[in-house]
């Protein structure tokens, strides 16, 4: 009887941690871009070589605030902010393999190459009528 209290006595703290852990979602493309990102920079193939180059890149001027928001459910929304009026954007999203699709409410769409993603950084490039383009965000 004494045997099996201690067994318990010892054990108990060990069933308490094991019941109380939160089931961590898988570590995937999925569940890393899911979050809120404000765009912090930006740039344009300018000199139409393929690539975005160190004097492509631009800062995200202060006074635009461009977030995606990415929710679990695939939905999500981009929120614009310009000199203080805002506008928001509906959107639907998925990712397949390194690819991240976004297909907005107002019929449109755009299929991003997920460059890097990780808990604090999000970049994306796509193609465009004029060229390569490439965003940089942080974790909101």
């Amino acid at each position: 009887m004494k045997r099996n209290i201690a067994i318990l006595t010892l054990l108990s703290p060990l069933l308490f941690i094991c019941a109380c852990t939160k089931k961590k979602q898988p570590d995937t493309p999925f569940t890393r871009v899911m979050g809120a990102w404000q765009k912090v920079q930006y740039a344009t193939d300018d000199n139409e070589n393929g690539n975005i180059d160190k004097q492509e890149l631009r800062n995200q001027p202060l006074d635009f605030i461009d977030v995606l928001v990415f929710k679990s459910d695939t939905t999500g929304y981009e929120a614009t902010s310009i000199n203080g009026s805002k506008d928001t954007s509906s959107f639907v999203w998925f990712v397949g393999g390194d690819s991240l699709y976004v297909s907005y409410n107002a019929h449109f769409s755009i299929a991003y190459y997920i460059r890097h993603v990780s808990s604090g950084s999000l970049t994306l490039m796509t193609g465009t009528s004029t060229g390569l383009a490439w965003y940089n965000y942080n974790k909101d």
